[in-house]
């Protein structure tokens, strides 16, 4: 089975190599400090602006750091942004949040790729597993901590992650790569790009890989009775196939057009467990096969009206379909976008734009979930968003005002404005500040589905009772007002510091309201059903720095330090994790050894943490870890590479999350592989 499985990877890096040739990206160790400063993002005011100059706190993983560090999928490529918490559930899932609230099934991170949203409409989070491309053809990652509603809506309430892929133009030529190791026991990829005349470029690309169970965490059991049911959860391999294409053209100078589409096709193995009424845990583990398929359709057309007026239409099609035995899912997106922006005189910069997404989503049969609606339910959001950066004091002080406006069927009109003020002290200090309130809209969960989420065992006075949670007609978009303040500081040429100070207010969060439980007696004496709803009586606050620094030594040899702290306090609600762990630090190591030589050294520390245990009744302690990455570059060739990794090293396996009841608890541990690329 082994070598058929590397014949096919064999074959696949083979064809990929049959494309013509292209240029190696730079190195980002040959740029001075001054020019990684001054790398453009456009996450923080929908326009194009340096990352020393942006009002926020805001990080980018760039595609050579995503290169040195051998990150095979999206999460890993996060997994020392400061003050985002990445953390691995088993083979395929991942927790990943910004200032606390973290978990599976995450809702208050928007999560975009080339302005398209990740999420899933029945909990308005994101199946990482699912969200994939050629890591080679990322440009970069932008990764915001704390709210950016004012722009980008509903849901951007603790952050956004923005993954912008290459122009077709900056990968033109071909691609391919090859690996193995034990955890990651094969992937390959192929990309090829070509100019098809003066005006049109464009590439497709092929991606797949397989990868291993995560070990089962027989120690982290919570009762001895789950023992016989731990050949259950063995096994949670992976396998995940991808493809997909985009197409430049530019119309005339002043006016362009992308198309973009990818399709994947997922099979991942899990064990659910789901309440249940035998006999002794009144739960059912059992192994179940998942099946993810999906495509896309983007277009963006941009025209410049002027040396100061440009305006762009997006538009998208999603398409995702989800099959297990817990429950179906399909979803359908519809989402056009238009935005202009104008310079107004000498002192204002204005971004406004307006948008509607339908969507389309449909449930299957489930033996836990029930819909008080038709199994298919449509949703209309319409938008609207304006900014105005102001200039108060010519190349000293800035002010910007912005609101976004949207109507949505769950809870109506929702007002989400945003102030922020950047004052350049002078060429090496710069302070910014901003207070912003955002919403988290509720999803389908919220609304109208119920989920038998544990019984309770039958005692001499009472039957057995299934406790379900239902949505709620009644429930509100939950609450937060954020007050941030910045500091930048560039000491000396080599050295950079960027602080962040924050404060969440957070109000109407979702709780579970027992007052309004009621009891349905009509099974009884088989059980009796105990429905307890959806509210938002949770309220609280947390509170944290976040820091990162560099330090460019020499032109081959670069050092990053990240640190985040955060402290958080809200209620005893149990229905979702609030929390994160209170100290996250890491160091990054990138350094030419020689002209063809590079490597890489990470080592992160990431504290306790708290979370709903796999009971949902009580929390749970993921105790604190280290680990210790290494990645190693040789070129052999100005086109051939052969490289080697290795992963949460030197320290023994960790329990890094726990998928809110929905399985096992499973061990991080070391794992290496090795990988070959060839670009001509």
């Amino acid at each position: 089975m082994l070598k058929l499985k590397m014949t096919f990877y064999s074959a696949l890096f083979v064809f990929s190599a049959s494309s013509t040739a292209i240029a190696a990206d730079s190195d980002s160790l040959d740029l001075s400090l001054q020019e990684l400063m001054n790398v453009e993002v456009t996450s923080v005011s929908k326009q194009k602006q340096s990352l020393s100059n942006s009002p926020a706190a805001i990080y980018v993983v760039t595609s050579e750091s995503i290169r040195r560090s051998g990150a095979t999928s999206i999460p890993q490529a996060l997994r020392d942004v400061p003050g985002l918490h990445v953390a691995q559930i088993d083979s395929q899932k991942w927790a990943i949040g910004s200032r606390g609230f973290n978990g599976r099934y995450n809702n208050k991170l928007l999560v975009l790729m080339d302005g398209r949203t990740l999420y899933s409409p029945a909990f308005s989070g994101v199946y990482w597993e699912v969200q994939d491309t050629l890591m080679a053809d990322i440009e970069r990652i932008e990764v915001i901590r704390g709210p950016s509603a004012a722009l980008w809506g509903a849901n951007a309430v603790n952050g956004v992650i923005n993954i912008i892929t290459k122009h077709s133009a900056d990968t033109l030529g071909g691609y391919g790569e090859l690996g193995a190791g034990d955890y990651e026991q094969g992937f390959a990829g192929f990309r090829y790009g070509s100019t098809l005349s003066d005006k049109v470029t464009s590439r497709v690309y092929l991606k797949g890989h397989e990868r291993d169970s995560f070990e089962l965490d027989l120690n982290d059991l919570e009762s001895d009775l789950l023992v016989p049911f731990a050949d259950a959860g063995k096994d949670n391999s992976w396998q995940h196939l991808q493809l997909g294409g985009r197409i430049d053209i530019q119309l005339e100078t002043d006016t362009s057009l992308t198309l973009s589409s990818d399709f994947y096709k997922s099979k991942m193995q899990q064990a659910p467990n789901i309440a249940s009424t035998e006999a002794p845990l009144y739960r059912n583990y059992y192994t179940d096969e998942v099946k993810s398929d999906g495509f896309n359709l983007l277009s963006k057309y941009t025209k410049a009206l002027s040396a100061t007026s440009e305006y762009s239409v997006q538009t998208y099609y999603d398409y995702a379909n989800r099959d297990e035995n817990l429950y179906g899912l399909s979803s359908e997106t519809f989402d056009v976008d238009f935005q202009h922006q104008l310079i107004i005189g000498q002192n204002h910069n204005v971004v406004w734009g307006l948008g509607y997404r339908y969507i389309q989503d449909e449930l299957g049969s489930s033996p836990i979930l029930e819909s008080s609606e038709a199994s298919s339910t449509n949703t209309d959001l319409w938008s609207a968003f304006i900014s105005d950066e102001i200039m108060l004091v010519k190349d000293e002080l800035w002010l910007t005002l912005a609101s976004r406006f949207e109507q949505n069927d769950y809870t109506g009109f929702e007002v989400q404005p945003n102030i922020r003020l950047r004052w350049q002290l002078d060429t090496r200090n710069s302070v910014w500040t901003s207070i912003a309130r955002a919403v988290r809209t509720p999803s389908r969960l919220e609304n109208n589905i119920s989920a038998n989420a544990l019984n309770i065992p039958p005692s001499d006075v009472a039957p057995l009772v299934k406790v379900w949670v239902s949505g709620n007609d009644n429930f509100e978009s939950e609450e937060m007002v954020s007050y941030e303040i910045g500091y930048r500081f560039i000491p000396a040429s080599q050295w950079s510091f960027d602080t962040t100070v924050f404060y969440n207010d957070y109000g109407k969060l979702r709780s579970v309201s027992e007052s309004d439980s009621t009891i349905d007696f009509s099974t009884f004496p088989n059980y009796i059903s105990q429905y307890v709803l959806f509210g938002n009586s949770l309220d609280g606050y947390n509170y944290g720095v976040e820091l990162s620094s560099l330090w460019v030594a020499t032109h081959s040899l670069q050092l990053r330090a990240n640190y985040s702290f955060i402290q958080s306090e809200f209620g005893s609600s149990l229905n979702q994790n609030t929390d994160a762990p209170e100290h996250m630090l890491s160091t990054i190591i990138d350094w030419n050894i020689t002209d063809d030589i590079d490597v890489n050294f990470v080592w992160r520390f990431i504290d306790n943490n708290n979370v709903i245990s796999q009971n949902g009744t009580s929390m749970k302690t993921i105790p604190s870890y280290h680990s210790v990455d290494i990645g190693l570059r040789w070129m052999v060739t100005p086109d051939i590479s052969l490289s080697a990794f290795g992963k949460n090293l030197l320290h023994p396996t960790h329990l890094e999350y726990e998928g809110e009841s929905l399985q096992f608890p499973y061990r991080v541990g070391p794992s290496y592989f090795v990988k070959a690329t060839l670009s001509f």
